[in-house]
Protein backbone atom coordinates (compact mmCIF):
# COMPACT_ATOMS: atom_id res chain seq x y z
CA UNK A 1 0.00 0.00 0.00
CA UNK A 2 1.38 3.39 -0.96
CA UNK A 3 0.12 6.78 -0.03
CA UNK A 4 0.36 9.69 -2.43
CA UNK A 5 2.71 12.65 -2.16
CA UNK A 6 -0.37 14.71 -1.36
CA UNK A 7 -0.84 12.73 1.86
CA UNK A 8 2.87 12.61 2.70
CA UNK A 9 3.33 16.34 2.13
CA UNK A 10 0.05 17.12 3.87
CA UNK A 11 1.20 15.25 6.95
CA UNK A 12 4.52 17.13 6.95
CA UNK A 13 2.62 20.42 6.60
CA UNK A 14 0.32 19.62 9.52
CA UNK A 15 3.21 18.52 11.71
CA UNK A 16 4.97 21.83 11.04
CA UNK A 17 1.84 23.67 12.13
CA UNK A 18 1.57 21.46 15.21
CA UNK A 19 5.11 22.41 16.22
CA UNK A 20 4.33 26.12 16.39
CA UNK A 21 4.30 27.64 19.87
CA UNK A 22 0.89 28.77 21.13
CA UNK A 23 -0.78 28.15 17.78
CA UNK A 24 1.19 30.87 16.01
CA UNK A 25 0.20 31.53 12.41
CA UNK A 26 2.62 30.34 9.75
CA UNK A 27 2.83 31.54 6.16
CA UNK A 28 2.36 28.86 3.54
CA UNK A 29 5.46 30.06 1.69
CA UNK A 30 7.61 29.60 4.79
CA UNK A 31 6.61 25.97 5.17
CA UNK A 32 6.94 25.41 1.43
CA UNK A 33 10.56 26.64 1.55
CA UNK A 34 11.48 24.78 4.73
CA UNK A 35 9.91 21.50 3.59
CA UNK A 36 10.93 21.91 -0.07
CA UNK A 37 7.34 21.57 -1.27
CA UNK A 38 5.78 23.66 -4.03
CA UNK A 39 3.58 26.47 -2.68
CA UNK A 40 0.97 25.60 -5.30
CA UNK A 41 0.89 22.00 -4.13
CA UNK A 42 0.52 23.09 -0.50
CA UNK A 43 -2.38 25.33 -1.55
CA UNK A 44 -4.13 22.26 -3.00
CA UNK A 45 -3.53 20.41 0.26
CA UNK A 46 -4.93 23.33 2.26
CA UNK A 47 -8.08 23.38 0.10
CA UNK A 48 -8.56 19.66 0.78
CA UNK A 49 -8.15 20.05 4.55
CA UNK A 50 -10.31 23.14 5.14
CA UNK A 51 -13.70 21.37 4.94
CA UNK A 52 -12.88 19.00 7.81
CA UNK A 53 -12.01 21.62 10.44
CA UNK A 54 -8.31 20.79 10.64
CA UNK A 55 -6.97 24.19 9.58
CA UNK A 56 -7.61 27.75 10.65
CA UNK A 57 -6.64 30.46 8.18
CA UNK A 58 -6.20 34.21 8.45
CA UNK A 59 -5.93 36.20 5.22
CA UNK A 60 -3.80 39.25 4.65
CA UNK A 61 -0.26 40.36 5.34
CA UNK A 62 -0.29 39.19 8.95
CA UNK A 63 -2.14 36.03 8.11
CA UNK A 64 -1.20 32.43 7.82
CA UNK A 65 -2.31 29.00 8.97
CA UNK A 66 -2.53 27.11 12.22
CA UNK A 67 -4.30 23.99 13.38
CA UNK A 68 -7.99 24.49 14.12
CA UNK A 69 -7.81 21.94 16.94
CA UNK A 70 -5.03 20.71 19.23
CA UNK A 71 -2.69 18.18 17.58
CA UNK A 72 -3.87 15.60 20.12
CA UNK A 73 -7.40 15.86 18.69
CA UNK A 74 -6.50 15.33 15.02
CA UNK A 75 -6.26 11.64 14.21
CA UNK A 76 -4.42 10.35 11.19
CA UNK A 77 -7.42 8.51 9.73
CA UNK A 78 -9.27 11.77 9.12
CA UNK A 79 -6.17 13.37 7.60
CA UNK A 80 -5.37 10.41 5.34
CA UNK A 81 -8.98 9.92 4.25
CA UNK A 82 -9.33 13.60 3.38
CA UNK A 83 -6.08 13.78 1.42
CA UNK A 84 -6.15 10.34 -0.23
CA UNK A 85 -9.85 10.27 -0.90
CA UNK A 86 -9.96 6.57 -0.11
CA UNK A 87 -7.58 4.51 1.98
CA UNK A 88 -8.95 1.00 1.47
CA UNK A 89 -6.40 -1.45 0.02
CA UNK A 90 -8.86 -2.72 -2.62
CA UNK A 91 -11.65 -0.91 -4.43
CA UNK A 92 -14.36 -3.45 -3.59
CA UNK A 93 -14.33 -2.20 0.02
CA UNK A 94 -15.02 1.40 -0.87
CA UNK A 95 -18.48 2.82 -0.52
CA UNK A 96 -20.85 2.08 -3.34
CA UNK A 97 -18.49 -0.08 -5.40
CA UNK A 98 -19.51 -3.66 -5.92
CA UNK A 99 -17.56 -6.50 -7.40
CA UNK A 100 -19.26 -9.30 -9.31
CA UNK A 101 -17.39 -11.75 -7.11
CA UNK A 102 -18.19 -9.98 -3.86
CA UNK A 103 -20.35 -12.79 -2.48
CA UNK A 104 -17.98 -15.58 -3.51
CA UNK A 105 -14.56 -13.92 -3.17
CA UNK A 106 -12.23 -16.07 -1.11
CA UNK A 107 -9.94 -13.14 -0.28
CA UNK A 108 -12.56 -10.53 0.63
CA UNK A 109 -12.40 -11.27 4.37
CA UNK A 110 -8.63 -10.86 4.32
CA UNK A 111 -8.88 -7.48 2.57
CA UNK A 112 -11.59 -6.38 4.96
CA UNK A 113 -9.46 -7.30 7.99
CA UNK A 114 -6.43 -5.52 6.56
CA UNK A 115 -8.54 -2.43 5.90
CA UNK A 116 -9.82 -2.47 9.48
CA UNK A 117 -6.29 -2.83 10.90
CA UNK A 118 -4.98 0.09 8.84
CA UNK A 119 -7.95 2.29 9.76
CA UNK A 120 -7.67 1.39 13.45
CA UNK A 121 -3.92 2.13 13.40
CA UNK A 122 -4.54 5.55 11.83
CA UNK A 123 -7.59 6.30 14.00
CA UNK A 124 -5.66 5.63 17.20
CA UNK A 125 -2.77 7.94 16.30
CA UNK A 126 -2.78 11.70 16.35
CA UNK A 127 -0.46 14.40 15.12
CA UNK A 128 0.67 14.79 18.71
CA UNK A 129 1.63 11.11 18.88
CA UNK A 130 3.98 11.60 15.93
CA UNK A 131 5.56 14.68 17.55
CA UNK A 132 5.96 12.85 20.87
CA UNK A 133 7.55 9.84 19.18
CA UNK A 134 9.99 12.11 17.35
CA UNK A 135 11.00 13.81 20.61
CA UNK A 136 11.52 10.42 22.28
CA UNK A 137 13.80 9.06 19.55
Amino acid sequence: MRFSTRTRYGLRFLLRLAQQPDGALVHLGQIAREENISSGYLEQIVRALKPVDILFAVRGSGGGYRLARPASQINLEEVFAQLEGEISPVSCLTGGKHCKRQDSCSSRLFWHELDEHVRKFLRERTLQDILDAEKAS
